[in-house]
């Protein structure tokens, strides 16, 4: 009977180390899975984020005012770049110009919070824009910080030009998408099934994969977190 039950022990340990074994390496594939999904849709795209100084009504309205501002001033290079690296050095040059145009912004509303440009990168959610939907995780973007930064946000593309889609159509968006980023990072945003040979609930699938892991690196501080385009 002791025989027996050890054995019966052995057996089962050999079958809880097996699943545990498989268990760790689908683990493992779907998070090397989900960070090459993201990098490569990351690395081929740069946002465009506005921290407003505080979620008050008038703080608000300035965020509005110097979006518009800094969007009309850097839109010719913008809608005209065919590359995120040409994108990113027009703007790189012209950080300490953007930072001036919002002061100016906000001394003629009668502000002199202090203003900030810089080219870094910050943790998104899920945002959708259009037909298309970026997953959670760090992404390159142009920060404007009024004040405290405190506030509500705004945010949108830089590259592609998604901030100028009224301008550019969302078609040249998808376009300039589909060129730069990997076909499977681009299946994910677009929800194209086609690109991936199966059926649109495998790609929500693989959305909510990507989805999920990234989620587990989001900051802990609220303040690194961005809203969805346009608030």
């Amino acid at each position: 009977m002791n025989r027996r039950f050890k054995k019966e022990l052995k057996i089962l340990a050999v079958c809880l180390a097996i699943g545990l074994g498989f268990a760790v390496t689908v683990a493992a594939s779907s998070y090397v899975y989900s960070d090459t999904v993201q990098r490569g849709i990351a690395d081929n795209v740069l946002r465009f984020h506005v921290l407003a100084h505080s979620n008050g009504d008038g703080d608000q309205l300035l965020k509005e005012a110097v979006r518009v501002a800094v969007l009309a001033d850097l839109e010719a290079a913008v809608t005209g770049s065919a590359s995120i690296g040409i994108t990113r050095d027009h703007i790189s040059e012209r950080l300490d110009d953007l930072a001036a145009i919002g002061k100016a912004t906000l001394a003629e509303a009668g502000f002199d919070y202090d203003v900030t440009a810089e080219i870094t990168h910050r943790f998104f959610p899920t945002a959708a824009y259009g037909d298309i939907t970026f997953p959670p995780g760090r992404y390159e973007t142009l920060l404007i910080t009024l004040g405290e930064g405190a506030g509500r946000n705004w945010w949108c593309l830089m590259f592609p030009p998604l901030c100028y889609v009224e301008m550019t159509g969302m078609e040249h968006t998808r376009n300039l998408l589909e060129e730069t980023v990997p076909a499977g990072g681009f299946a994910l945003l677009t929800h194209q099934e086609e690109l991936y040979g199966s059926d649109t609930a495998a790609v929500l699938v693989r959305f909510r994969l990507v989805e999920w892991w990234q989620n587990r690196r989001r900051p802990a501080a609220p303040s690194q977190d961005t809203q969805r385009a346009g608030k």
